[in-house]
């Protein structure tokens, strides 16, 4: 198989993993997050939505919008149409000064050409969490946005401002943010500080990878835009590496589910191929089929 699911924390009872509060995380990973999409589509099509709490970045925060509002194929196609776009990626109108990334286009074409479904969406969260994670510019900290509360549009544009490709980041209720993948990219230990006591997460790297610690910070610029910059890459990397700590060896009485691609990805954070797209969501599709058909019947529910 060319994905790969993986138990790790506490052990199972009976073949089973009990839980008490179950959670959904999903990865950012910018095009990446195709093979997400295709996970969530997989969902969608067995009509498993058992979790209580979801929590996403950038990317992840995307594809949770779709899966939460039922939309088979939306972010399917929010990725391999839009995307994939002159008009959202211009590294011509970056040189000239303005966004790389476009998401004031993406938002708006999305908005008249590709309507999310809200009022389900907030129906289908009835008695649930959603949250997106965004980083504060001023501190680099993560915030997990509630977009019923924050608004939809705003929590998703502002877990998804990419620093410098989308410059100046999003003002959402007087403070500015970047995209959450700059302070926690895989918000497990934040589904866990939520209560969530087995954890879903979905991630856009192999199941292998384990991020490096940032060496030589001393050296790098501590002013001035590159000083800024620095700063956002030594944030990225603690909490990647942080994250990757949690999934591998999680707190005493939490269990964590990993779904990963066992290479790395046709696709990348940008630039990808249709080719390469339809290749990672055909297999994110086989992993969340064989993870519903395998392994959700494994999941079971306790009581509190």
């Amino acid at each position: 198989m060319p994905f790969n699911i993986r138990v790790s924390g506490r052990a199972a009872e009976n073949g089973y993993l009990p839980y008490r509060r179950l959670a959904l995380v999903c990865e950012g990973g910018g095009q990446r997050g195709i093979f997400t999409a295709g996970v969530l589509d997989a969902f969608l099509e067995q009509d498993y939505f058992p979790f209580q709490l979801m929590i996403g970045s950038s990317a992840g925060a995307q594809n949770l919008t779709a899966y939460v509002a039922a939309q088979r194929g939306y972010a399917r196609t929010l990725i391999t149409r839009f995307s994939t776009s002159k008009e959202f990626f211009s590294p011509v109108r970056f040189i000239r000064g303005g966004h790389l990334l476009d998401l004031d286009w993406l938002m708006e074409i999305a908005r008249s050409e590709l309507p999310l479904e809200l009022k389900r969406a907030e129906q289908r969260l009835e008695g649930r969490q959603l949250l997106m994670c965004a980083s504060r510019v001023d501190t680099l900290q993560a915030e997990y946005l509630p977009p019923r509360q924050r608004g939809w549009m705003p929590a998703i544009k502002a877990s998804s401002a990419i620093p410098m490709f989308y410059r100046g980041g999003v003002e959402l209720d007087g403070r500015r943010y970047w995209d959450g993948g700059v302070a926690d990219a895989v918000p497990v230990r934040a589904a866990y500080e939520q209560g969530a006591d087995l954890i879903v997460v979905i991630r856009t790297v192999p199941y292998t990878h384990r991020e490096k610690p940032m060496r030589g910070e001393g050296r790098l610029p501590e002013s001035g835009r590159l000083g800024e910059m620095a700063q956002v890459m030594i944030r990225h990397k603690k909490g990647y590496c942080d994250a990757e700590a949690f999934i591998d060896a999680p707190p005493p009485q939490v269990c964590v589910v990993e779904l990963a691609p066992r290479v790395p990805l046709a696709s990348n954070v940008l630039g990808s191929s249709q080719d390469a797209l339809e290749n990672d969501y055909r297999m994110g599709l086989a992993c969340g089929r064989h993870f519903v058909d395998r392994m959700a019947h494994r999941l079971q529910r306790v009581a509190a």
